[in-house]
């Protein structure tokens, strides 16, 4: 399974942002806790360069936290600004804020001792189902944005206010126009960032039973139970299949059912609390 997911809009995205971070004082740049690394877009580095950049490792509750600890210490040791949170969670508001006032420190000073009111624009960034949405609810204290956990949900940039004199620029979700790396793909499909109508859900299911079996079989034996590792993988994927019920009314596996089932087993962290990106 090749993949790759580049929309029109993304691309009219990737210019816009190019034209609003001219405007912007700082960046949050979302990133989803599994996969930290992988959902750094490429793309995005020569447009926010040189503005103060805050990464957030959002989704903290469904990655390992040790992983996420080591992640954070990486990004700290590269000079970068970096918090891991919960984006649902009341104290994920203060802690974002609480940074940017540190990053914009010297400018709000400077600001205040003129006297001048300011209002500082603030860009929120990242692939697409990291949670940008949903942080600048928070951030905003109330819904003020559309969410939804799949890709693609925001389709146009759109301003939003908040408190402490600081107006939220929400964009929509921005990939890259090729992947040279399939397993990243793979790891931002399994997390969904890449829009499920355009995978093949059934391929993408047995996908991530294999990676998982390799990469945290313990997780696997207590979601779906022992298995023979002497197996073929497709004998060991049918057996999880039976085990969870996928069967269709003719006593064949309902692949389509399969393959989404696992899925959300992982996407809502049922499988264990599983970091994608090696540290």
């Amino acid at each position: 399974m090749i993949i790759n997911w580049f929309p029109g809009h993304m691309k009219k995205t990737l210019e816009e942002m190019q034209k609003n971070a001219k405007l912007c004082d700082a960046i949050i740049y979302v990133l989803d806790a599994r996969v930290p690394e992988s959902s750094f877009n490429p793309k995005i580095d020569s447009i926010v360069e040189h503005k103060p950049i805050l990464y957030v490792l959002n989704k903290a509750d469904l990655a390992d936290e040790n992983a996420t600890k080591k992640f954070v210490q990486k990004f700290k040791d590269q000079g970068k600004n970096v918090i891991s949170l919960v984006s649902s969670e009341s104290k994920s508001k203060n802690k974002i804020l609480d940074e940017l006032k540190k990053m914009l420190a010297e400018k709000i000073e400077k600001n205040n001792n003129k006297n001048i009111n300011v209002t500082y624009k603030v860009m929120v960034i990242g692939v697409p189902n990291t949670g940008k949405s949903s942080i600048i609810n928070a951030l905003a204290s109330n819904a003020k944005t559309v969410t939804g956990n799949k890709a693609g949900v925001t389709k146009m940039t759109q301003w939003v206010k908040m408190q402490s004199n600081f107006v939220l620029l929400d964009t929509p979700g921005t990939l890259w126009p090729k992947f040279e790396d399939q397993n990243l793909a793979l790891k931002l499909a399994f997390v969904g960032s890449i829009k499920d109508d355009v995978l093949d859900i059934e391929e993408l299911g047995f996908a991530l039973i294999d990676y998982l079996i390799k990469r945290f079989p313990k997780n696997v034996v207590n979601r779906y139970g022992e298995f023979d590792q002497t197996q073929e993988l497709i004998e060991i994927y049918n057996g999880f299949c039976k085990n969870r019920g996928f069967i269709l009314k003719n006593k064949e596996i309902d692949y389509l059912r399969a393959g989404r089932g696992f899925l959300d087993d992982f996407r809502t962290g049922k499988i264990g609390r599983l970091t994608l990106d090696e540290i």
